[in-house]
Parts: C-alpha cells; sequence; structure tokens
C-alpha cells in the first residue's frame, strides 16, 4: 500500500483524527491535509487493521495493542463500566496521546472478559429494616415451620434500568435504587413446607372481599390438606386454619 510518504507522521495521526473525532469525509480531510483522497483512505485503512499510522514489516496479524496500553484499557473498563466504547476512546487518547478505534475498544473489552449487563433493581431498605429481619431470623431460627403457610401479595417489576454495564464475568450486577418503577404486576400466592398454591394475578386494588376471593382461588384445591396449619399473611397476628375452614 502506498502510503504517501510525503506526510509526516503529525500529518498522518491528523487525518485520524479529522476522521474519528470531527468525523469529516475523505475530501475535506484531504483538502485541509493537503494530500490525495487516495492517501487519506490508505492512513485510515491503515489504522484500522494495526492502530499505527506507519506502515510495518509484516504486517496481517491483526490489531494487537502492548502491555502497558492493554493495562490502561483494563483500568478504563473497571472504572467507567457504563460508558460507550467511543468515550473510552476519548479516555485513553487523554492519557495515552494515541488513537484506538471505537472498534478496538469494543473488541479489546470483550477478550479482556468484560461482558453488558443491566443494573439489578434493588428496593429502599433502610438499616433499621435490615436489622429488624436479621433479628427476627436469628430468634426464629430453630422454630417448627413444617405447619405455617405463608401468603402475601407481591409487586415484580421490570428489572432493568436502561443503562448498560460492561463488567468482569463473575461480578454482581451494579444495583440501582428506586422508588418508581413504570412496569409491574401484582400476584397473590402462599407457601408452606412441602407445597405451594396456585398463582392468582391482582386487577385493581384490594379490599376484605378481594382479598377472600384471593384465597379461594389460590387455597380452593389444597383446602382438604392445610387443615391445622397456622395461615400468616403479611405480618398479622397467627390465624389458625381450622377458624379459616
Amino acid at each position: 500500500m502506498d502510503i504517501a510518504q510525503h506526510l509526516t507522521i503529525g500529518e498522518r495521526w491528523g487525518v485520524i483524527s479529522l476522521r474519528l473525532n470531527q468525523g469529516l469525509g475523505f475530501h475535506n480531510i484531504a483538502h485541509r491535509i493537503n494530500c490525495t483522497h487516495q492517501t487519506v483512505h490508505n492512513i485510515l485503512q491503515l489504522f484500522h487493521e494495526t492502530n499505527d499510522v506507519v506502515e510495518r514489516e509484516g504486517r496481517g496479524g491483526g490489531n494487537s495493542l502492548a502491555d502497558g496500553d492493554i493495562h490502561t484499557l483494563r483500568r478504563l473498563f473497571n472504572r467507567y463500566p457504563s460508558e460507550t466504547s467511543s468515550q473510552l476512546n476519548n479516555r485513553f487518547y487523554r492519557q495515552t496521546g494515541r488513537f484506538l478505534t471505537s472498534r478496538t475498544v469494543g473488541s479489546y473489552r470483550r477478550r479482556l472478559d468484560f461482558h453488558p449487563v443491566h443494573t439489578r433493581i434493588q428496593p429502599l431498605l433502610n438499616q433499621r429494616h435490615a436489622n429488624d429481619r436479621l433479628a427476627f431470623c436469628q430468634q426464629h431460627v430453630h422454630d417448627d415451620w413444617s405447619q405455617v403457610i405463608f401468603a402475601d401479595e407481591k409487586i415484580f417489576e421490570v428489572d432493568a434500568s436502561g443503562i448498560v454495564y460492561w463488567i468482569p464475568y463473575g461480578r454482581s450486577r451494579p444495583p440501582t435504587f428506586r422508588s418508581q418503577v413504570r412496569y409491574q404486576v401484582t400476584v397473590f400466592s402462599a407457601v408452606w413446607y412441602n407445597n405451594r398454591s396456585n398463582l392468582v394475578f391482582i386487577q385493581g386494588r384490594t379490599n376484605t372481599s378481594t382479598f377472600v376471593e384471593y384465597l379461594e382461588d389460590g387455597l380452593h384445591s389444597h383446602r382438604q390438606v392445610i387443615i391445622n396449619y397456622y395461615f400468616i399473611h403479611d405480618r398479622p397476628t397467627l390465624a389458625h386454619t381450622v377458624t379459616a375452614h
């Protein structure tokens, strides 16, 4: 490939900058650098293939970065997990003074075992709530729960925030704390030691009458089996199923 030896190294990097950072077309770049359209094409192709603007002997081994550059990229990937390849490319240039294509950044992000995930929605649980739950578990850890039915309504929400994070394999998804969501569905169900109720989808508000309907729909097929069980819904006092029958 004729790379136009009359251009200096700085001018060749100028071609890359005008194309990647300013988005200029080949003809505009050629006019500014004072070279031909074909020269611009050759420099960009060389950079795409080697991440460099200098023709090397034995070229053809693909994009390969030095260990120091790979270390810099890995540090950027860990520090800015939600940034795009283009944003990371700009950070890499500011730190090293060298250009990479967004495609190369994305390729190395995958080579270094980073993968894209959405955040995990986490409830707004304060420390007092967490301590109360832990204390309850510790207090009742040795209780006999084989004759207890737990029932409750539950709102299931879409578990995605729209922001993509690139994290190493094996690392947990980062949480996001949200008090309101747009997409959700509410269901009623009950579980006990060796079985569970039918799943009941809830429409609208819950009152005494609708709650009885949930119980009938969820537990009707089990009512002959769950005699002499204790029934707990949410956090009220225990109710014995003999009374419920």
